[in-house]
């Protein structure tokens, strides 16, 4: 018979040894926070998400390509926008931190069978349907069986947050060192909440994580690159032009590996494919038209023509308007969002809490806590690189927000969000740690690859708690 002292020594083993195998811990902790804030979200909650599920809505009533649905007739049950007005448009909860939201109005909504016979035409965003392929499977069937939009609705949630956490999983499963670091920045918890929502981020990041990982497998092992393998890395390319606009800028970095054996070959492959698939999606948004937003959602004064023609007549104007943006107190919710604030009412991620994580970030990039670190000693050139091309896709994000969102003259950007700059800080991350960390002793590594595992899960439970109480609870 087993003392408990005993018993305690052995589950402390198993946890030890668990936390040592670092895609292990990002698929538990993963799919209980993706999975997590896609139960616990109201309908709809998301960033965008009612746009996103109309979408995807269109692709299993088969319009894959994005289309202008008043000139092609593209139509979709009414019993979608009614859904939307019941649980999402007629109780806006944002900016009222005292306000909740009526579970009933869901319960009532689930009641709503699909009706496909009464249709209108909502209008249909411009995004490519590759984002959103594993949702489409999921709402096709619920649509078969007559189910309600909600049903459909969580369905591909469920289904977006499992591609996501899986493709991430083998992201970090392929990544030759570091992997503790890549583990705990896509587990943070607003990598997480888009993961587990209906739109383009979640499926887009983990492709991009994938790519990075991919990328820096083939820079590091000893035999030369197979021709499947450069294949793969050509598709990669292809996937991350094809998933979320701006994150083609991140491509250059396969000039990693500008040594390996047929480099230039495959290179020029994969910029045909990516040029080729940049073009179609330019031509599909073109065909969809403009999107029409919601009369009372978009701001005022947006006038994009002549905001570009400002910043040229006036060049000192960009370099003001950004250090408005994250110079004073208005770039805080920005940089805050980086971490977590959750969903349409904006359920805010501690302070505390979130230096907390970056605490934990930084002890993981500084120190060495894997196996074969000299492999991962890259050049200087391609950290610079990397760095230069983060800092052009920060920019690049917050031109596009301040040309197409923001009122004209505004001496902000309006509506930047902090889930825009996930891409920027995994290649900041990636650029400058990754190299050899300050040696620690066996027994040091394992207690803070194990103390720094239970963190973090800890605080994502934090975060579903935190999300919940904003939506459930009393708030003061």
């Amino acid at each position: 018979m087993k003392t408990v002292r005993e018993k305690l020594d052995i589950i402390k083993k198993k946890l030890v040894l668990l936390c040592s195998q670092p895609h292990k811990i990002y698929l538990i902790v993963g799919l209980i926070g993706a999975l997590g804030f896609a139960v616990i979200t109201p309908p709809f909650q998301g960033p965008d998400e009612p746009e996103h599920y109309i979408r995807v809505q269109y692709i299993a009533h088969g319009h894959v390509i994005p289309v202008n649905p008043k000139s092609t007739g593209a139509s979709l049950p009414k019993s979608i926008g009614e859904t939307l007005r019941l649980t999402f448009y007629d109780d806006e909860i944002r900016g009222f931190s005292a306000k909740k939201y009526d579970f009933n109005r869901t319960k009532q909504a689930v009641k709503r069978s699909l009706n496909p016979s009464e249709r209108y035409q909502p209008p249909m965003v411009s995004y490519n349907f590759l984002t959103y392929l594993p949702a489409v499977p999921g709402v096709f069937l619920a649509n078969v069986f007559n189910l309600s939009p909600v049903i459909s609705l969580y369905v591909a949630r469920i289904l977006l947050a499992l591609a996501s956490v899986v493709i991430v999983y083998f992201a970090i499963k392929l990544l030759p060192g570091k992997k503790y670091l890549f583990t705990f920045v896509a587990l943070l918890p607003m990598m997480l909440f888009q993961q587990s929502m209906v739109g383009t981020d979640g499926v887009s990041y983990a492709i991009f994580m994938l790519f990075l990982a991919y990328m820096l497998r083939l820079y590091t092992q000893s035999t030369d690159i197979q021709h499947s393998q450069w294949i793969k890395l050509a598709l990669l390319c292809g996937a991350i032009v094809w998933s979320k606009p701006l994150l083609y800028l991140f491509l250059p970095l396969i000039i990693i590996l500008v040594k390996k054996k047929h480099f230039w070959r495959w290179s020029i492959i994969a910029a045909v494919i990516s040029v080729l698939l940049l073009g179609a999606n330019m031509l599909m948004a073109n065909n969809a038209g403009e999107y029409e937003y919601r009369s009372d959602s978009l701001p005022q004064n947006i006038q994009s023509d002549r905001q570009l023609q400002n910043l040229k007549e006036h060049p000192k104007r960009g370099p003001r308007v950004l250090w408005n943006s994250y110079m004073t107190s208005f770039g805080d919710d920005e940089a805050r969002g980086v971490i977590g604030t959750f969903g349409a009412a904006d359920a805010l991620y501690p302070l505390w809490m979130g230096y907390i994580y970056i605490f934990v970030l930084g002890m993981t990039a500084t120190v060495s806590l894997g196996k074969n670190k000299s492999k991962l000693t890259i050049p200087n050139s391609w950290r610079w690189l990397a760095v230069g091309l983060a800092v052009v896709h920060f920019i690049a994000v917050n031109l596009a927000i301040y040309l197409t969102y923001t009122p004209y003259n505004f001496d902000i950007i309006y509506g930047v969000q902090g889930r825009y700059f996930l891409p920027t800080l995994i290649i900041i991350f990636m650029a400058i740690f990754l190299s050899r960390g300050a040696e620690l002793k066996p027994q040091d590594k394992k207690n803070i690859i194990t103390i720094s595992s239970l963190i973090i899960l800890s605080l994502v439970m934090m975060a579903l708690l935190i999300t919940f109480q904003r939506y459930f609870m009393y708030t003061p």
